[in-house]
C-alpha cells in the first residue's frame, strides 16, 4: 500500500511540474484598435513587407512562429527592426518580447521593448518608442550605458501592422 501511494504522489508532483504553463499575452488586430489603447504599453505587431493577403485570421498564434522584419524610417533614418518572440506552445510573457535593429551600429544593437501609443487617425498610430543600446559582441546582457536610452515619437502606417500585443 505504501508503493501505491508513493507512485501516486510522484504522479502528482510530476503534473504539477510539468503543467505549469503561463500566458500573459493579449492580441488587438489592426483594424480592431480603438481609443481605449491610447496610452497603453504595446508590442507592434509587424506585417511581413512580402505579405499582401489580408486573408489570414488575425489572432496571436498565427504571428509568433516567425520573426517578421520591416523596414521603417526612425528619427530620419531608415532602419530593419527584427521581431524577438520568446513564446512557446503552453508559455508566453509579455515582458519577454522585444523588436531589435542588429545593424544599429558597430558596438550596439538596438532594443525596443516598451511602445506607447499616444494617437491614432484613420491611416497611422502615433507611437512613442522606448529605445535601448545594448553590447554586440559581447555575452553581457546589460546596456552599454544608462545614457544610451532615450524615446522617440514615431508615426507607424497602419498598413505595415498586423496587430499589437498587449498584456493581459
Amino acid at each position: 500500500m505504501k508503493n501505491i501511494s508513493f507512485i501516486i504522489f510522484l504522479l502528482l508532483i510530476g503534473n504539477y511540474c510539468f503543467s505549469q504553463g503561463g500566458w500573459d499575452i493579449g492580441y488587438v488586430p489592426i483594424d480592431s484598435i480603438n481609443q481605449d489603447l491610447i496610452g497603453r504599453d504595446v508590442k507592434l505587431d509587424f506585417r511581413k513587407e512580402s505579405d499582401t493577403t489580408k486573408t489570414i485570421p488575425k489572432f496571436l498564434m498565427n504571428f509568433i512562429a516567425l520573426e517578421d522584419s520591416v523596414t521603417i524610417l526612425l528619427d530620419g533614418q531608415e532602419i530593419e527592426l527584427k521581431e524577438k518572440r520568446n513564446i512557446h506552445l503552453d508559455w508566453g510573457f509579455y515582458d519577454e518580447q522585444f523588436l531589435e535593429c542588429l545593424d544599429f551600429s558597430k558596438y550596439g544593437v538596438l532594443r525596443i521593448y516598451h511602445s506607447v501609443i499616444e494617437e491614432q487617425n484613420e491611416d497611422s498610430l502615433l507611437v512613442r518608442l522606448y529605445i535601448e543600446i545594448y553590447y554586440k559582441h559581447t555575452k553581457r546582457k546589460g546596456r552599454i550605458s544608462p545614457d544610451n536610452r532615450y524615446c522617440i515619437s514615431q508615426w507607424i502606417p497602419k498598413e505595415k501592422l498586423n496587430g499589437l500585443m498587449i498584456k493581459i
